[in-house]
């Protein structure tokens, strides 16, 4: 009951405090809304807003994309992790949008520190004016929205207009500085590639010279039907000496002779298994060991040899994009010159102004009735 009737005590004072001072807190009130009036209306300047409307371009994918993609195909098809993650751009273009480059652009081109009345020492001043009166929004739609706010509503258009131009000028450079640099990498690595088909061609052209192969497998098939000839005729000749053996005896002269011509057939055989003419300048038992040389050098060459099919369109690709006009945003709403100012909103400035002054008048007063108040407590406690 005591903690109420304090509190009811306290309400009434303040009410009675403010009645007896409410011509002040009035006055006082109504004097800061004319002088905010006056301020608004006579000293602030009717700034106009101009928007732009832009979306990004649908494009299809590079070719090193497209390459890409075939090549984790390929590698999900015989079951190795897929390459990289997800997709998408490195940066988003609001980066650029926001660069100190577009925005030093546009303050030079139209004189921005003459018209904030700024030296033009003091870019980083100048900078931050600018920012205040621009603004820049990517909706979720995809498109961007840029506003800027300038006192006269023409020049707030064309900057708008003006700002999408030289932001896409400063993409299109450094898309070309990459394009180049990417064009610069590949081209090494192509003249690389060059290099390493040249030495294997070298190689493999003096291999086959030295060991007259040229086509391992139909050399092969070819090897193996003349010794299997020879080998048949061999077995011939021993199923007939064994029969002449047989009928005539060892001592026979025809039985001698068919002996002669199977020792011949087998001399003929193991010298084309030990000694080089046969094949090509290579016996038979070395035969497996030259040609798994010859299709290791000719599988290096046509691995490198995919490799250099499989760049040659990307370099093409980058010397066109070098040289390709492109447009990273697409005016979609052109910005233009505002009908109605956009700012300052005068008579919120002088409803602010009001019940700002209204608040702090009314707390100075209690403030100060209360050091009143506890003043006169201090005094009679002491008396």
């Amino acid at each position: 009951m005591e903690n109420n009737k304090e509190e009811e005590f306290n309400s009434i004072y303040v009410y009675t405090v403010l009645l007896k001072h409410k011509y002040w807190i009035l006055s006082i009130t109504l004097l800061s809304g004319i002088i905010a009036a006056v301020i608004a209306y006579l000293f602030l300047e009717n700034e106009y807003k101009s928007t732009i409307n832009v979306v990004p371009p649908q494009t299809s994918s590079s070719a090193m994309e497209s390459a890409m993609g075939s090549i984790t195909g390929a590698l999900k098809d015989i079951g190795l992790t897929k390459l990289g993650g997800s997709g998408g751009d490195s940066y988003n273009f609001i980066v650029i949008l926001q660069s100190r480059t577009v925005m030093d652009s546009i303050i030079n081109e139209f004189d921005l520190a003459t018209v904030y009345d700024i030296p033009k020492n003091e870019m980083s001043l100048v900078r931050k004016e600018f920012e205040e009166n621009c603004e820049i929004n990517y909706e979720r739609d995809g498109n961007y929205f840029i506003s800027i706010w300038d006192k006269d509503k023409n020049r707030a258009a064309n900057i708008a207009n003006r700002f999408i131009e030289i932001a896409n000028n400063v993409a299109i450079n450094l898309y070309r500085e990459e394009v180049a640099l990417n064009k610069r990498n590949m081209e090494e690595r192509m003249n690389s590639t060059d290099s390493t088909i040249k030495a294997i061609s070298d190689t493999l052209q003096k291999f086959s010279k030295r060991t007259g192969m040229f086509y391992p497998t139909e050399q092969a098939s070819a090897l193996s039907k003349s010794l299997a000839e020879l080998k048949s005729e061999e077995i011939k000749y021993d199923i007939i000496y064994e029969y002449y053996t047989n009928m005539y005896g060892k001592d026979d002269y025809t039985t001698q002779s068919i002996l002669g011509m199977k020792d011949k057939m087998r001399d003929k055989i193991n010298e084309a298994m030990s000694k080089p003419g046969f094949a090509g300048n290579f016996s038979l038992d070395n035969a497996a060991r030259e040609g798994i040389e010859f299709l290791r050098l000719y599988t290096d060459l046509e691995t490198y040899a995919k490799v250099k099919a499989f760049m040659t369109p990307i370099i093409e690709k980058n010397k066109l994009d070098e040289t390709k006009k492109m447009k990273n945003l697409i005016v979609l709403d052109k910005a233009i010159p505002a009908d109605k100012k956009d700012r300052p909103r005068r008579s919120l400035i002088v409803a602010g102004s009001v019940l700002g002054s209204f608040a702090l008048i009314i707390f100075i007063l209690l403030i100060i009735n209360s050091i009143k108040s506890l003043n006169s407590k201090i005094k009679a406690h002491s008396n």
